[in-house]
């Protein structure tokens, strides 16, 4: 399967951004006596409803932007993380729809002060919804662990002595790390045969560019 790599970190960011707003989003509207006994209506936000949904979209977030480093195994790090966030994340949100007056009992209990009251609870869709981009969070990060084997590994950064030893005339990278240590590096093939000034060769009194 061909999947690019930035394709790949983009789809992690798109599918945990949107999980993560979900959480903001009424998931649960709940209703319970307040201190008077009078019934209070409380909109319970998925943060407050499936907190863990919250920090497993921002696991899944940092896992994309991850991949997008240029290592050989960082997709068997990232991967499976973006697949237990995604699932994870879908298992939260479906507790919220199975028993939601649970999930309004943190948010309740702030809103009308009274600990252990009985709450009349009903979910919005948005906890099914929240399964879209879940499902697609783990998804990506299956696909990272398959089409990641065919990804390029960056070559940027080399030891020192293979730096020092490349000629720039026949490395591209060579050429690039001398301009960026302040050299010329067209002249670097002619001060590799002659004296740093260009004066004859003091032991053979010959002059090098002959």
């Amino acid at each position: 399967m061909r999947l690019k790599r930035s394709t790949a970190v983009l789809a992690g960011l798109v599918a945990a951004g949107l999980l993560a707003g979900a959480t903001r989003t009424p998931w649960v509207q709940a209703s319970a006596p307040d201190l008077a006994g009078t019934a209070q209506q409380v909109s319970v936000t998925g943060s407050d409803a499936a907190p863990a949904v919250l920090a497993l979209a921002l696991a899944g977030l940092a896992a994309a932007l991850a991949t997008s480093l240029s290592s050989a195994w960082v997709r068997f790090l990232t991967g499976p993380v973006m697949v237990l966030a995604g699932v994870a994340a879908a298992v939260a949100s479906l507790g919220a729809v199975r028993d939601p007056a649970a999930a309004a009992r943190g948010a309740v209990v702030e809103a009308t002060g009274v600990s252990g009251g009985e709450i009349a609870a009903d979910a919005t869709a948005w906890p099914l919804i929240a399964l879209v981009p879940a499902a697609a969070l783990a998804l990506v990060g299956v696909l990272v662990l398959v089409a990641g084997r065919a990804w390029p590994v960056g070559t940027r950064y080399r030891s020192a002595a293979v730096a020092a030893t490349a000629d720039p005339a026949d490395d591209p990278a060579a050429a690039w790390d001398a301009l960026s240590r302040g050299e010329d590096p067209s002249v670097a093939g002619e001060d590799h045969d002659e004296g740093s000034d260009g004066r004859p060769d003091a032991r053979t009194g010959e002059d090098p560019k002959r």
